[in-house]
């Protein structure tokens, strides 16, 4: 069985460098590629991370650089590399995985084969734990209903006009006291039908087969919602399991975006609240073809 990691890449050079050499390094299963969609970097990181691995003799056959010619988000991006991976590289699993993240578990591949042999899984999430000791998986959240979207939306553009009245931080602050919103503790075992993080997803054959990688009309966040949803419609499986782990550092590439932090939080919210619609769009239709048939 053949993995294919994607790593999609923006502006951070030694985050992706370190991310691959986590996978070319640590893993003990011997038929992986890597492939490393740049998306459209503006400070010609890409070709520091081609270079490098061009003159590393030994590693260069298993990774494949493709370069975006726009930024095209995180879903349409990423499809790149899927696509790639699944007409081109014939892969039997396409792991999406984050550039700002550490594979140092020897026997990942081998684990999310075992998985796919005992569960028939389409996607499976490992524990991801972040640098401060929390766990990002399985996700909390499983679905939204169109009134809990509606409100989600309403509270986004509220925060957007507090970004002009200056007043966010102090709602940031706030938040902060009042709401954890972190697992501290480590989720042990397997869990079926369960929402997961965007750092990591282990797509197996059978989701290959039928899909052609994430829905792309978000830019950026909700792909983890969409993906649950499309699980439900389905009725294939997503699951978790803590016997595979990975590193997350954050968000990296973000912050390295340039613009102020006004900046940053202004296009944070406005890019929720269109994946907001576009979440809604799909459970509508979804919702109409079911009364149909």
């Amino acid at each position: 069985m053949k993995f294919v990691f994607v790593i999609l890449h923006y502006l951070a050079t030694e985050d992706t460098i370190e991310c691959v050499e986590s996978i070319l390094g640590n893993l003990d299963y011997k038929n992986i590629e890597i492939i490393v969609v740049d998306n459209a970097s503006p400070n010609g990181s890409i070709d520091k991370i081609e270079n490098y691995f061009i003159n590393n003799t030994i590693n260069n056959k298993k990774v494949t650089i493709i370069r975006s010619e726009k930024n095209l988000g995180f879903a349409r991006g990423n499809n790149l590399g899927f696509l790639h991976a699944k007409y081109h590289l014939s892969a039997d699993f396409i792991i999406l995985i984050n550039n700002d993240t550490i594979i140092t578990q020897k026997n990942f591949c081998q684990v999310a084969l075992d998985k796919y042999n005992e569960y028939r899984y389409y996607i499976l999430g490992p524990d991801i734990t972040t640098l401060d000791g929390y766990h990002q998986n399985p996700l909390i959240k499983a679905s939204w209903s169109f009134k809990e979207l509606k409100l989600f939306r309403l509270k986004k553009r509220i925060r957007l006009v507090c970004t002009y009245l200056k007043v966010d931080n102090l709602i940031d602050n706030f938040i902060k006291e009042v709401k954890d919103v972190h697992i501290k503790d480590r989720l042990e075992g397997d869990f079926l039908n369960t929402a997961l993080h965007g750092a990591c997803f282990i797509f197996s054959k059978d989701y290959i087969d039928k899909f052609e990688g994430l829905n792309g009309d978000t830019f950026l966040y909700m792909e983890e919602d969409i993906l649950k949803l499309y699980s439900d419609y389905y009725n294939f499986l997503m699951m978790y399991s803590s016997d595979l782990s990975i590193l997350h550092k954050e968000d990296i590439a973000t912050n390295m975006v340039s613009g102020s932090t006004i900046g940053k939080k202004r296009n944070l919210y406005r890019r929720l609240i269109e994946s907001s619609v576009v979440y809604e769009k799909i459970k509508r239709n979804m919702s109409k073809n079911e009364i149909n048939t």
